[in-house]
């Protein structure tokens, strides 16, 4: 019997970006900018004017990709489902140089992970699964498994999907599918 496929987003559901991101922009501009305060995709308005739109250039570095937290439970669980399910990453990488650091991010915190189930794509659409976890509804929206909306201060106020607010959700409700 074949395993039911997991799609599973890295940033922002297993790599916590909005945490590190946030960090460098109040370390650069000596701002208190609190990452449960990023409450929509475009925040360049909730930053000083002079950072502004270069909020985004955080996202050329590919050093911010190496260095993410792990989500908390997130390797416990996905250690756990890996028994039960065919689990693929799915993560939407911001330019190519990107890609290199989110895959050595992944080989290092989740070793035991398939790398050849590592796909870097901005159309996840493309992705044949079960499940899809992820923070952006938009990449929900086009995905035609179980859709499943992992909790993130930018999309609080999003209703169309299943939610999830952390792994031990998570955990429970694969658990329970399988």
């Amino acid at each position: 019997m074949s395993k039911k496929r997991l799609a599973v987003d890295q940033d922002n559901v297993i790599a916590d970006l909005l945490f590190e991101w946030v960090r460098r922009y109040n370390n650069d501009f000596n701002d208190n900018l609190k990452p449960e305060q990023i409450n929509s995709w475009n925040w360049h308005g909730l930053c000083k004017p002079e950072c502004g739109s270069n909020i985004y250039t955080y996202m050329d570095d590919p050093d911010l990709f190496l260095n993410l937290p792990v989500m908390e439970g997130s390797q416990e669980t996905l250690k756990e489902l890996s028994n039960i399910y065919d689990i693929y990453i799915v993560t939407a990488p911001f330019n190519l140089n990107n890609v290199v650091p989110k895959y050595e991010w992944l080989k290092k915190h989740f070793p035991f992970l398939d790398e050849d189930k590592f796909v870097f794509t901005r159309d996840k659409s493309i992705i044949r699964a079960e499940y899809l976890i992820d923070d952006k509804p938009s990449n929900l929206e086009t995905f035609r498994g179980n859709q499943i909306l992992y909790t993130a201060p930018h999309n609080l106020n999003e209703e169309r999907f299943y939610r999830v607010n952390n792994w031990i959700d998570v955990r429970e409700i694969l658990l329970d599918w399988k």
